[in-house]
C-alpha cells in the first residue's frame, strides 16, 4: 500500500528550523505546512478548522504517555504528521485533535529529543518509505552497537545536529573527521553554535577526532548515501533497512557530507577491505540537502537493528580500568627526586 503523508509544523519558533523542515518535506516528495503561526513568510498557516477538513489521520509525533513507537507504526494510507516546538512539544490543541500518538525511542537519558527538524524526517522515512519491524530486544545491546564515523561535515550547525543526535540514540562515542574545521580548532562564534545545536552541556559523547588520509582495518564499512538510485553510473547500494547494521565494533557506519565529500573520489579502502554501500532511499531526485537529515534518519535505523536492553536485564557494570592495578604498584615502588637544574643541564 502506497502511503503519503503531510508534515505539519506546531509553534516552530526557529526559522532555521522551519527552512529544514520545509526540506524534509520537499525530500521525501511531500509538503511541510504550519499550524496557527509560521516563523517564515508567505508561507501557508494553517488554522484550525483547515487542519479538521484535510484528508488523512492525524498523528502527534511527540514523545506523550501512551505515544506507539515510529518503528512497524502504520498510519494508513495517508497521514498528517505533527511535530511541535522543541521545548514545548504539541500545543493542547492540537494533541486533543490528534487520533494516534508515535515516538522515536531514545536511548540517552540526558538528550531525550531531536532537532525537530531531523525527527520529522525521520517521521517521514518510515511512515512513507520503511516498512521495517518493531526494535530488537537484547540482553547485551552495547556488543550489537558499530562504531560511527561522521564524514566531513561542511556546517557546523548540521554537524552540531548529527551529534546530539548519536547521543539521542545510544552511542557513547563517534568518530569526526572535521575536514572543514568545523569542531576542532574553530574560532568562538562557531565553537558556540555548533556545541548549542549538540546540545553539549548535557550530551556526554567522546568525539574522537580523525584524520581525512588516515588508515583503519575495519572488518566491514558501510556508507550511507542519499544519492538517487536512478542516477547513471551512481552506486547506492540497498535499500538501509534491508542491510545488516548491527555487527558490533568490527563493523564502521560512515555517514559523509555528500555536498563536501567526493564519493567517487574518497579512498574508501583505506577505511577497510569489505566496503559496502547502502541508501536512504530518498523519492527525491533532487533535494535541498541537509546533513542532520541523512545522518539522523541513518542513525535512527541502525539504533533499531541494534535494539534496547530486555526488559528486566540489569544494565552491565563497568569493571574496572585493567592499568589501575599497576598504577598503584608503580607509586608504591621507591622513586628518585630529581631536581630542575638537572633536567635544564641535559
Amino acid at each position: 500500500m502506497k502511503t503519503s503523508a503531510l508534515l505539519v509544523g506546531d509553534s516552530i519558533e526557529n526559522p532555521g528550523n522551519a527552512l529544514t523542515m520545509l526540506h524534509a518535506a520537499e525530500m521525501y516528495g511531500t509538503e511541510c505546512r504550519f499550524y496557527d503561526s509560521s516563523p517564515l513568510e508567505d508561507i501557508e498557516v494553517l488554522s484550525e478548522a483547515d487542519l479538521t477538513g484535510l484528508p488523512g489521520k492525524l498523528v502527534a509525533f511527540d514523545n506523550l504517555p501512551g505515544a506507539r513507537e515510529i518503528y512497524g507504526y502504520s498510519g494508513g494510507k495517508k497521514s498528517i504528521i505533527a511535530v511541535g516546538n522543541e521545548r514545548r512539544g504539541l500545543s493542547r490543541s492540537l494533541r486533543d485533535l490528534s487520533k494516534d500518538a508515535v515516538e522515536i525511542p531514545m536511548h540517552s537519558r540526558k538528550i531525550n529529543c531531536l532537532n525537530v527538524a531531523a525527527s520529522a524526517a525521520v517521521a517521514l522515512h518510515y511512515m512513507t518509505r520503511a516498512k521495517v519491524g518493531p526494535i530488537a530486544q537484547r540482553k547485551k545491546v552495547d556488543s550489537y552497537r558499530p562504531e560511527l564515523l561522521l564524514m566531513g561535515a561542511g556546517n557546523h550547525i548540521e554537524l552540531g545536529s548529527a551529534i546530539r543526535s548519536a547521543t539521542a540514540f545510544g552511542w557513547d562515542r563517534a568518530f569526526v573527521e572535521d575536514r572543514q574545521a568545523l569542531w576542532f580548532g574553530c574560532d568562538r562564534v562557531i565553537r558556540s553554535e555548533g556545541r548549542g545545536a549538540a546540545r553539549r552541556g548535557r550530551n556526554k559523547i567522546r568525539l574522537v577526532p580523525c584524520r581525512a588520509d588516515a588508515d583503519y582495518h575495519f572488518q566491514e564499512v558501510v556508507v550511507v548515501t542519499a544519492r538517487a538510485s536512478h542516477e547513471a553510473n551512481v552506486v547506492t547500494g540497498p535499500p538501509i533497512h534491508r542491510a545488516k547494521l548491527a555487527k558490533g565494533q568490527k563493523q564502521l557506519i560512515v555517514i559523509p557530507d555528500e555536498e563536501h565529500v567526493d564519493l567517487d573520489q574518497e579512498d574508501w579502502q583505506r577505511l577497510g577491505r569489505n566496503v559496502q554501500w547502502i541508501s536512504l532511499s530518498v523519492p527525491a531526485a533532487s533535494f535541498t540537502y541537509h546533513y542532520r537529515l541523512i545522518a539522523t534518519v541513518a542513525m535512527a535505523e541502525v539504533a533499531r537493528q541494534v535494539g534496547r536492553r530486555l526488559p528486566g536485564v540489569p544494565k552491565p557494570r563497568r569493571r574496572a580500568p585493567v592499568y589501575d592495578r599497576s598504577l598503584q604498584m608503580a607509586a608504591e615502588t621507591e622513586g628518585e627526586d630529581v631536581w630542575l637544574q638537572d633536567l635544564l643541564d641535559y
